[in-house]
């Protein structure tokens, strides 16, 4: 991260260099899916496996104080959402190995301008949360380095083993990162959900998170399917709805919660947790060969939102253009079309 003599509040520091980063990364990306999928099907060259698409509500409680009624939380009201699970690694494994989690959340019927340049009337809006509450990277630079080295990439040959090994012996603390967040778990409606990095809120840089109202119960299976979390989601979404809690935590201080350092954790003693709004995942039948095909079809960008929740920090700033071309590339070797679902799909 570079120095600065004196770090703002509320305030980025972007680099000379960060676009030039942004192509390079997702032309390497972009190379990467072409050499794995060869034929068939392409699918998503990281966030893989797709465990399936929910339908949602996100319920914004009514009785926010005024500082927080911005954007999105403006007025109490009910979204219609999709909520897409995922693991993160480029190879869809097994569920029982050790994995990042993604949950991505599409809400519906948002009014305003976006900020993703391709769909600026769109009425969709994008949230994306991780299992870690940090990312595995702190600056531009640092992410462009980890995808040169093959760190984005499966199936690695010799030579891009030894170069992502490298990469991982010079930077302790990424592999530290990714050794911590890689888990196991039992449910994916039990865990808590994390933005990692930060955007803003209104004129304040925050993060979110998601945080289940179900305890964790739910044990990893003695004799453990290929995918039993999906299996978890089709048995617990048939009987009983499920809820989060959605949270913002401010930027308070600019050196212990930088804004460029992506691998730098918001402490909650530092800051404390407020609470937004409820996402409800109703009872519902989640594995028609339909839904699963339009999981795997759903497009995700956090930059798909309102200015007044705009992602902050380098690593975001350069996820704008990856998450787009990635996205572009995929539809149209799968030839589907690029389009945002409406509520009642699929």
């Amino acid at each position: 991260m570079a120095k600065h003599p004196k770090l703002e509040l509320n305030t980025e520091y972007p680099g000379p260099t960060e676009e030039a980063l942004a192509r390079k990364m997702a032309e390497q990306l972009r190379k990467s899916v072409e050499q794995r999928f060869l034929q068939g099907m392409t699918y998503r060259g990281v966030n893989t496996k797709s465990h399936a698409a929910v339908r949602a509500k996100l319920v914004v409680n009514p009785d926010l104080p005024p500082d927080l009624r911005v954007g999105l939380y403006r007025e109490p009201r009910t979204y219609s959402a999709w909520v897409r699970f995922c693991s993160t690694l480029p190879d869809p494994l097994p569920d029982i190995k050790p994995d990042l989690r993604g949950l991505s959340i599409k809400l519906m019927e948002v009014p305003g301008e976006k900020l993703l340049p391709s769909d600026p009337q769109g009425t969709t809006h994008d949230l994306t949360f991780i299992t870690p509450d940090t990312f595995f990277v702190r600056t531009p630079e640092e992410f462009s380095a980890f995808a040169a080295a093959g760190g984005l990439t499966a199936h690695k040959t010799l030579a891009e083993f030894l170069k992502t090994t490298l990469f991982l012996i010079t930077h302790p603390v990424t592999t530290l990162t990714i050794l911590r967040s890689q888990k196991r778990i039992g449910s994916l409606l039990e865990v808590s959900w994390n933005s990692a990095t930060p955007y803003l809120f209104g004129n304040r840089a925050a993060k979110l998170s998601l945080a289940p109202l179900q305890p964790a119960t739910t044990p990893i299976p003695p004799k453990p399917g290929s995918n039993y979390l999906r299996e978890d989601l089709i048995t617990q979404l048939a009987d009983h709805e499920i809820r989060f809690t959605l949270r913002v935590q401010f930027q308070l201080d600019p050196v212990k919660q930088p804004i460029e350092d992506a691998l730098a954790p918001w402490r909650e003693e530092d800051s404390h947790w407020h609470n937004l709004a409820t996402l409800i995942l109703p009872v519902q039948q989640i594995d028609s060969p339909e839904q699963l095909m339009f999981c795997e079809n759903l497009s995700m960008n956090p930059w798909r939102c309102l200015a007044e929740h705009r992602p902050l920090g380098g690593v975001n700033r350069v996820r704008r253009h990856i998450y787009y071309e990635g996205s572009k590339h995929r539809h149209y070797k799968n030839a589907v079309p690029v389009h945002e679902p409406t509520s009642d799909q699929p």
